[in-house]
């Protein structure tokens, strides 16, 4: 038994060690803006950096610290954010055309974001490593191999099929019989990259106000006003970008979004020859399944990064390790729950159709929906969505006729998750007993 012990108990998030929270500066009493943002996240952020850069006048106002929901707390991980149901059940609901645009979005927002974090300059550790994806049963590899060459055909993904005598060459695990091996994919570091949106957005003339939480968004004019404490803002134009953490503040988006609750755990330093020999290419991972895992090196190669929905918040410390490290066992065996010196949580957010959405609700535009896959998206919408507030070109995605449904009993949504989550892994279980998984 590896008897180092980690630090005492916490739910210390692994991306705030040697990051401090983003300061903002003080601002003026400017009570009148052109576009207020609701969110400090990749979303809010980005948005108000491309605002501001093209001359608006931006207020971006955080309940929070900045970055203090999913931007500050995801894996990190970056890659094209295929939609969920693939070309095949895409073109079954919206025709080849539009499935073939929505996927190409993918390819686009990943080459978006490798463009603006060179183009601005943001030292976020980002490396594209490529993404090592296990498959759980020869179905599933099959399944994959098929939707790859689809891929490949219609919009051009690069990927390489890995047999079962080759995935030891990608992770030190006998849980995959096969997989696949994704070149475009990569990790960043997220606290780093939304602490230098923030300083980006700032420098440009955005007005940041942290710890400061919207009460209430009410017509004014042809304006809206926003009360928030005792402060009252005047903007032309309003921004939500609260996604995962949309409640009845911002009721256009929280009316059609179902936040879910994710776990992250990070392990004890390593050592780089230990994460190197449970991952020989240090490329991020994922799997099938219907719960599963995804995971990654650390970018200091030194930890091992495991997130999913894995247990609820409220556990105390030692039994969310134990949580963690038993599913992780059928990965990483050797792995013990002493092992796991980080674990916190966050939420990201589903829509019924799982796509993310871009647009107005009554006037106010939006963005959001990711669906687990925030970090390309995030910033390659707030981009679009800059040059439709403004009325530019080259504002336009496929996204933008998606009907964007209400959930309905929305009120239960996350009570509604909870039993999915148990379901899908008790489906998950009988198929790995019957074999085919």
């Amino acid at each position: 038994m590896n008897m180092t012990k980690p630090q005492p108990d916490r739910a210390q998030i692994l991306w705030d060690l040697g990051v401090p929270a983003f300061q903002p500066q003080p601002v003026p009493d400017v009570t009148e803006y052109d576009v207020a943002i609701i969110g400090a996240g990749f979303s809010g952020l980005t948005c108000a950096l491309e605002l501001a850069k093209r001359g608006a006048s931006v207020l971006v106002l955080e309940q929070g610290t900045i970055g203090h929901g999913a931007s500050g707390r995801n894996g990190g991980m970056v890659g094209p954010s295929f939609h969920k149901l693939g070309m095949t059940g895409l073109t079954k609901q919206y025709g080849e055309d539009k499935a073939r645009d929505i996927m190409q979005a993918g390819m686009a927002a990943l080459d978006h974001f490798e463009a603006f974090v060179e183009a601005e300059g943001i030292d976020c550790a980002l490396s594209m490593q490529g993404r090592f994806r296990g498959a759980r049963s020869a179905a599933d590899l099959a399944s994959m191999e098929a939707e790859c060459k689809r891929l490949n055909a219609e919009v051009g993904l690069p990927y390489r099929m890995v047999s079962r005598a080759e995935v030891g060459g990608f992770i030190s695990s006998d849980a995959y019989v096969g997989g696949v091996y994704y070149p475009r994919d990569g990790g960043v570091h997220p606290k780093r990259l939304v602490n230098a949106l923030a300083a980006r957005a700032e420098a440009r003339g955005a007005h940041l106000r942290d710890q400061t939480p919207v009460s209430r968004i009410v017509r004014d004019g042809s304006g809206f006003r926003l009360e928030a404490g005792e402060k009252s803002f005047a903007a032309k134009q309003v921004v939500m970008a609260t996604n995962g953490y949309s409640d009845a503040r911002t009721p256009g988006l929280n009316a059609r979004l179902i936040p879910i609750n994710v776990t992250v755990a990070a392990t004890r330093d390593l050592g780089e020859n230990r994460i190197r020999s449970m991952s020989p290419q240090g490329a991020m991972h994922g799997e099938t399944g219907r719960v599963f895992l995804w995971y990654r090196p650390s970018p200091d190669g030194r930890r091992f990064i495991f997130g999913g929905r894995i247990c609820r918040e409220g556990l105390a410390m030692p039994a969310r390790r134990a949580k963690v490290a038993a599913m992780v066992e059928r990965i990483f065996p050797e792995l013990e729950a002493e092992d796991y010196e980080h674990i916190w949580h966050g939420k990201i957010a589903y829509s019924l159709d799982h796509a993310p959405h871009i647009g107005q609700i009554d006037g106010v535009w939006y963005l959001g929906g990711y669906c687990g896959s925030g970090v390309t998206r995030s910033v390659y919408f707030a981009s679009k969505l800059a040059r439709k507030i403004l009325g530019q070109a080259g504002g336009e995605t496929p996204f933008d006729d998606l009907p964007f449904a209400k959930v309905p009993f929305r009120p239960f949504a996350p009570l509604g998750v909870m039993g999915m989550t148990r379901y899908y892994r008790w489906l998950d279980q009988r198929d790995m007993a019957r074999g085919t998984k």
